[in-house]
């Protein structure tokens, strides 16, 4: 099995691969583990800045469905556990003193959006694509993607994009602002890592106040959303909705909702 974090640094700079290419980089628990080990340990690595991008021009396309099969299959505290890991990474991407930015090359899906939406800046290549996916599985949004929304955008395009889950082009968040800089395909990488590079020559403890001041401003509840999202998206995967949305997914077929 292949490292599902690929680690760079150049200069101040470190860059992280999700690297699960085989499944569009969807997301794991040594994902998030390994992820999260590396936030802990930045602050001692000589870095400014980190840039977060997905292998062969996918972002993340979000839960791996087999693992949320499994937790659908499995006790309550099974179901949270999962979802606790993923919140975890989630505070320390907040928390973390230096910036976070995003380079989105194809789409990000599901937990994947919840983890674009974390960073601080996203760069994305003009032909992406963003999508709120769980209702099409059943489920309710997990990682924060509530209170990032919600924060972020009029409260009519976040709802279409939660209840819908349709895809949504990045210029229409690029418009919203949500999206700092769109790029030409295949440059996201380059462009993120170029302002990356800008910022970690800036002056540190400046940034991690103005980070840190940022945060507070807009998310003084996250904390509670955060278990708010848990519990809910907990408690539907072990819904009749969850399992039929799950295997009509792995299926390809469209699911029949229980009434």
């Amino acid at each position: 099995m292949s490292e599902p974090l690929i680690v760079s640094q150049a200069g101040r700079v470190i860059t992280a691969v999700n690297s699960n290419p085989g499944r569009r980089n969807s997301l794991s628990f040594e994902f998030y583990e390994a992820f999260a080990a590396l936030l802990e340990d930045a602050p001692s690595c000589d870095c400014g800045a980190i840039v977060l991008t997905g292998a062969d021009g996918f972002f993340c396309a979000g839960g791996n469905m087999d693992g949320l099969q499994e937790r659908a299959n499995g006790s309550p505290e099974f179901r949270r556990a999962g979802v606790d890991r993923l919140n975890d990474m989630i505070r320390r991407m907040r928390s973390l003193p230096v910036p976070v930015i995003a380079a989105v090359e194809g789409g990000a899906a599901g937990a994947g959006l919840s983890m674009m939406l974390a960073c601080d800046l996203v760069v994305a290549s003009n032909d992406a694509f963003v999508m709120a996916a769980y209702v099409k599985i059943g489920l309710t949004p997990d990682g924060g993607m509530t209170a990032f929304l919600a924060q972020s955008l009029p409260r009519q395009l976040a709802s279409e994009m939660m209840l819908t889950g349709d895809r949504i082009p990045v210029e229409r968040l690029y418009q919203a602002g949500v999206i700092n800089r769109l790029v030409e395909p295949g440059s996201a990488l380059a462009e993120a890592q170029a302002l990356a590079s800008r910022l970690a020559d800036g002056p540190q403890r400046s940034l991690a106040g103005i980070k840190a001041l940022t945060e507070a401003a807009s998310h003084p509840h996250l904390e509670d959303q955060l278990e708010r999202e848990a519990a809910s998206i907990a408690e539907a995967l072990g819904s009749a909705e969850a399992h039929e949305g799950i295997a009509a997914f792995k299926g390809k077929r469209k699911p029949e909702w229980p009434r």
